[in-house]
């Protein structure tokens, strides 16, 4: 009796073992012939794997606070350039359109490319650059000035960040053309560039240069109620027009290497010259000259009795195509005065 017994239990165990088995099979078998969507849409499976991503090919520049690994072709530049002073300029001019761009909220005119960059986020300004913004268009390089250096480690968390120096031995936009075409390796393009803006100077050089040695230009710069003078290597306009071969009164010699001077109204007849060309950007300077202009001094400056001044308010951009543009400023205002 007890033997058949455990012979029950025995087929029992296997009878119910059978069933299991049959029964995860079935279910595997359900799986397999699922809709894929279905096993796709579980929980398990809800993240995508991510696609592995190639390498950026890099190479790493020197600038003034050191060196920085960039890539070889970046494509998503921020500019903390809010008047064009350089950068822009020459990124434009390269054919490269930045993604963010600092502003300059109280300068006249600051934009001089507002038709080509007007709709670009601002980052901010060029004095305080907004970390936050620029940190939302995921830049692959920023580029700024020596005098943003305090924002630099902050910057360089975000995106590799390359600080210049424009004013480095003068302000010399040729010099700084080909650093930029370094870091962003189109130099032979830079060449070609520079290459037509000599074009253009010795085109000017042989329409005017002749009448022009017997006259004197002063260039100043109005702000409130001062005159500043720099040293013409020191200033974007003032190069070109020593490339064109425009010759500056002799006190601008009194000027040393980097040299500024701020001056009264009563000193302004030292400055005088056959022409004044006189820079206004900012709005305190437009209402200061108003009110210059109204004062017997002014009115005694053979300048402005052979109505021989030249007002600049639009901020020229300090590079390639700013010099082209102010080459046909000087075309046309000389072909009218000489």
């Amino acid at each position: 009796m007890r033997k058949k017994a455990t012979r029950k239990i025995i087929v029992f165990f296997l009878l119910l073992a059978a069933t299991v088995v049959c029964a995860m099979t079935a279910c595997n078998n359900k799986a397999l012939k699922s809709d894929p969507r279905e096993i796709h849409s579980s929980p398990a499976h809800s993240s995508p794997i991510p696609s592995q991503q190639k390498p950026v090919a890099t190479k790493t520049v020197n600038h003034i606070l050191g060196q920085t690994e960039i890539p070889l072709d970046p494509q998503r530049i921020v500019v903390l350039d809010a008047t064009s002073e350089f950068l822009l300029d020459g990124l434009l001019a390269l054919g490269i359109k930045p993604i963010g761009l600092a502003r300059c909220p109280s300068c006249l005119n600051s934009d001089p490319f507002s038709d080509v960059v007007g709709d670009l986020p601002s980052v901010g300004t060029d004095e305080q650059p907004s970390l936050e913004k620029i940190l939302s268009l995921n830049p692959d390089l920023i580029l700024g000035y020596e005098w943003q250096e305090s924002f630099y480690p902050q910057l360089s968390k975000i995106a590799p960040t390359v600080i210049v120096n424009p004013y480095a031995g003068g302000n010399d936009f040729k010099r700084n053309l080909r650093q930029l075409g370094e870091i962003l390796g189109k130099s032979d393009q830079v060449e070609s560039i520079l290459a037509e803006y000599n074009g253009r100077i010795q085109n000017f050089r042989q329409r005017f240069g002749e009448k022009l040695k017997r006259k004197t230009v002063s260039l100043l710069t109005f702000s409130g109620s001062e005159f500043h003078v720099h040293g013409p290597e020191y200033l974007f306009i003032a190069r070109v027009m020593s490339d064109a071969g425009i010759q500056f009164i002799t006190a601008y010699r009194e000027l040393k290497d980097g040299g500024q001077l701020n001056m009264s109204i009563e000193v302004l007849p030292n400055w005088d010259a056959d022409f004044l060309f006189l820079e206004l950007y900012q709005q305190d300077s437009i209402e200061g000259f108003d009110t210059l202009a109204k004062t017997p001094l002014w009115t005694t400056l053979n300048a402005v009795r052979n109505d021989q001044v030249y007002i600049i308010t639009k901020y020229p951009s300090g590079g390639p195509i700013g010099a082209s543009q102010f080459i046909d400023d000087l075309f046309e205002y000389f072909s009218s005065k000489l």
